[in-house]
C-alpha cells in the first residue's frame, strides 16, 4: 500500500513539474521572449525602361530582420544570362545587347534568411533607336550637359536632355533631376518628337509621382531649334526613394521613348 502512495505522489510532483515548466514557458514567450518580425524586402525601382546594352543599379532594403544579406536575379536565373540580361551582387543590373522575347524581363531579389521573402521588379529592354539618354552629334557640333552617343540617330521621338527650369530659365543635366520627398518642380524635356499631344509619366507606382500633363506655351523650342516641353511634377512624401525613368510617349503613333534615370526622389529627412 504504501508503495501504491509513493507511486501516486511520483506522478503528482512530475505533473506539478511539467505544468510549471510550460507555465515558465509560456511567460517567457510572453513576457521576456525574443520577438519575431515578418521580413519586409523593398525594391527599388519597380519598374523600368532599359535600352539594349545599358545598365541600372537597383536597391534593396531588408526589414524584420537583421540579416540584410540578400541574392539577386534576373528571369529567376542567380546573376541573370546574357539573354535577359546580368546583375551584380549590389544589385547593378546590365541589359543584354539585343531585345529578348518578350521584350520585358523580371529582376528579383530574395532575402538570404528567409527565401519566401522576395521583391520583384519588371525591365522593359528597348532598342538604343529610340532615342533614350542619346543625342546625335555632327561633325563641328559641340553638346554639353546631356549624355551623347556619337552614331547617328534618326528616331522619331527620343529624349536628348532633361532638367530643370527656374523661373523664365530652363537647362538640362547630365546626372537627370534630383526631387526630395513631399516636393514639387518643372521638369525640362528636350528632344524630337516632343509636340503637343504627347505624354508624359514617371517609371514607378504612380501614388509616387503625379504629373501634369503640360498644354499650350508649355510646348517650345530650345535656342537652337530643338522641341522642348515643360511640365510639373509632385513627388509624395511617401515615394520609395530612387532612380525613376521619365517616359514619353506618342498615343498617335504608339512610340515610346525613355530617359533612364532621369529623376532621382530623395529622402526628405536627415
Amino acid at each position: 500500500m504504501s508503495g501504491v502512495r509513493r507511486m501516486i505522489r511520483g506522478n503528482c510532483a512530475a505533473r506539478i513539474f511539467l505544468g510549471l515548466g510550460l507555465g515558465l514557458s509560456l511567460l517567457a514567450a510572453a513576457c521576456g521572449g525574443v520577438p519575431t518580425y515578418p521580413i519586409v524586402i523593398t525594391l527599388t525601382p519597380t519598374t523600368a525602361y532599359v535600352p539594349v546594352g545599358y545598365s541600372l543599379q537597383f536597391g534593396a532594403t531588408v526589414a524584420g530582420t537583421p540579416n540584410s544579406a540578400v541574392t539577386w536575379s534576373v528571369g529567376n536565373m542567380v546573376g541573370g544570362s546574357s539573354t535577359v540580361g546580368f546583375i551584380s551582387t549590389t544589385g547593378f543590373y546590365h541589359a543584354p545587347t539585343s531585345v529578348p522575347s518578350p521584350n520585358h524581363v523580371t529582376v528579383m531579389v530574395t532575402s538570404q534568411q528567409d527565401g519566401s521573402k522576395f521583391a520583384v521588379a519588371t525591365v522593359i529592354i528597348i532598342t538604343q533607336s529610340s532615342g533614350a539618354n542619346t543625342v546625335p552629334v555632327v561633325s563641328g557640333q559641340t553638346v554639353s550637359n546631356i549624355n551623347v552617343e556619337v552614331s547617328p540617330l534618326t528616331p522619331t521621338l527620343s529624349i536628348y536632355g532633361v532638367g530643370t527650369c527656374s523661373g523664365s530659365t530652363c537647362s538640362t543635366a547630365a546626372s537627370g533631376v534630383q526631387v526630395a520627398q513631399g516636393s514639387s518642380a518643372t521638369i525640362f524635356v528636350v528632344g524630337l518628337g516632343i509636340v503637343s499631344g504627347t505624354v508624359y509619366s514617371v517609371s514607378g507606382s504612380p501614388a509616387d509621382v503625379d504629373v501634369v500633363q503640360p498644354s499650350g506655351t508649355q510646348f517650345g523650342q530650345t535656342n537652337d531649334g530643338t522641341p522642348s516641353v515643360t511640365f510639373n511634377i509632385t513627388v509624395s512624401s511617401n515615394a520609395v526613394p530612387g532612380l525613376r525613368n521619365i517616359m514619353v510617349t506618342n498615343p498617335a503613333t504608339g512610340e515610346l521613348t525613355a530617359f533612364v534615370g532621369g529623376i532621382l526622389i530623395t529622402s526628405s529627412g536627415p
